[in-house]
């Protein structure tokens, strides 16, 4: 009962913030969607409310009433055409009845994502989101993760997360967390809050790491050759990667390595399992090219192309992102959802390309390395998990496109000297020229 208090009255001081402004109705959404405080109480009623809905009406509301400017550009365009791909893939879909509740909380999803970019036009605000999705997640996350590395060192973490899905969703969106974490101490004000951020993020690795899963060990792998190729004081990189190994890998008992070892075993069976559903994945999609077989749809679908005849049981899933979009979707998704993510890369490198000309700006950089190391996460793991409509990966990619935004105004908005004028001294002319 008392759970159930706190939480209410924490919902209740939300939506009276959420109406004083567009923004902060934003806010309450993300806390609600990463936090996700109906699965903190024990009451039916509550856990019944579609919170998430309510924040999301809200915050639409709120942004079409205020006075914001709503951008429109090549991402957002494709926002809008990925969506749209999906709403026909959903309609003409075989299983239409249960891919169109799965297209709704999508449409939800990039609703909000787009929001993101009407809504952060500044740096402050930019920063604000980052931090709500940081500690809204991360806080969970980080004290399990503590609490079993320091209490039951080595032992699996089976807890699922609603936003996240099974261990392996749970690792990738694990690791997506961690550069955003690591970003927020990078970019904080103070010392107390810069730790606070790294002692999140390195908990946060370690639930990662206690899923035991093998696609989270891979994406973990590859966001620690990102610390060490992109950071600037990499001798600083290496020693923090090789203090968190130096923690985790002990404690991880036989049975974790053992599993690693399957990655790259071809006759393992979950390695066979895997390349089949991605045949399956492309047979479906050679079938339906054009709106794949429906958005969601590849488990409802797969006992139909299943050439195995059940040698992998039934209605299994496709483990991919890339093969689910391929499937579900047909060539254009793939190709709208691949150029989506080529871009959200090329965003974050004109940031640290802004970060570099102009001066003053280097948290411009900060931010492209974490919005980078997100990626990815997401990319690596993804490849072998169905996250491909994941909401958080898609405010990563409406956070890309902000910060695209950010770039381009400080370009902008650099100072140029006026013209000289007869007589006055060239190094009043050269004065605030960029070199």
């Amino acid at each position: 009962m008392l759970r159930t208090i706190f939480v209410l009255a924490i919902m209740g001081i939300g939506f009276v913030y959420a109406f004083q402004g567009a923004i902060y109705s934003l806010m309450f959404y993300l806390w609600i969607a990463y936090f996700r405080p109906e699965q903190w109480v024990w009451d039916p009623w509550v856990r019944s409310i579609s919170l998430s809905w309510i924040a999301g009406v809200a915050t639409v509301a709120a942004a079409l009433v205020s006075k914001k400017r709503w951008p429109v550009n090549v991402r957002v365009v494709l926002l809008a055409l990925f969506l749209l791909q999906s709403l026909l893939s959903a309609m003409a879909s075989t299983h239409s009845p249960d891919a169109w509740p799965h297209w709704i909380e999508f449409a939800k999803t990039i609703a909000i994502t787009y929001l993101i970019v009407v809504l952060t036009p500044d740096v402050s605000t930019f920063r604000l989101v980052l931090m709500v999705i940081g500690l809204s997640l991360g806080f969970e996350a980080a004290k399990q993760g503590w609490v079993g590395l320091l209490t039951h060192p080595g032992e699996t973490n089976t807890n699922d997360l609603p936003l996240l899905g099974d261990n392996n969703g749970i690792a990738v969106g694990m690791l997506m967390l961690v550069p955003i974490l690591t970003t927020l101490a990078a970019t904080a004000t103070g010392r107390s809050e810069r730790m606070m951020f790294r002692f999140l993020a390195f908990g946060t690795v370690y639930r990662a790491i206690a899923t035991y899963s093998r696609g989270g060990f891979i994406a973990c792998a590859a966001l620690g050759a990102v610390y060490l190729f992109r950071s600037k004081r990499r001798l600083l990189a290496s020693l923090a990667v090789a203090v968190s190994c130096l923690m985790i890998a002990p404690v991880m008992p036989t049975q974790f390595w053992d599993r690693m070892r399957t990655i790259d075993d071809a006759s393992d069976n979950s390695s066979l399992g895997r390349l089949h559903f991605w045949r399956v994945a492309v047979a479906m999609a050679n079938d339906n090219p054009l709106l794949g077989v429906g958005h969601d749809a590849y488990n409802a679908t797969y006992d139909k192309y299943d050439s195995s005849h059940g040698d992998f049981g039934s209605a299994r899933s496709v483990h991919s992102i890339w093969f689910g979009s391929f499937a579900e979707l047909g060539y254009p998704g793939l190709v709208l959802f691949a150029a989506q993510l080529l871009l959200a890369f090329r965003a974050a490198a004109r940031a640290r390309a802004a970060a570099r000309r102009i001066p003053g700006q280097a948290h411009l950089q900060h931010y492209a390395f974490g919005l980078e190391g997100a990626l990815v996460a997401f990319v690596v793991g993804g490849s072998f998990v169905p996250m491909q409509y994941n909401e958080m990966a898609w405010h990563v990619i409406g956070l890309t496109i902000s910060l695209d935004g950010l770039a381009r105004a400080a370009l902008d908005s650099r100072q140029v000297s006026p013209p000289a004028v007869e007589g006055a001294p060239v190094a009043g002319v050269l004065q605030g020229v960029p070199a």
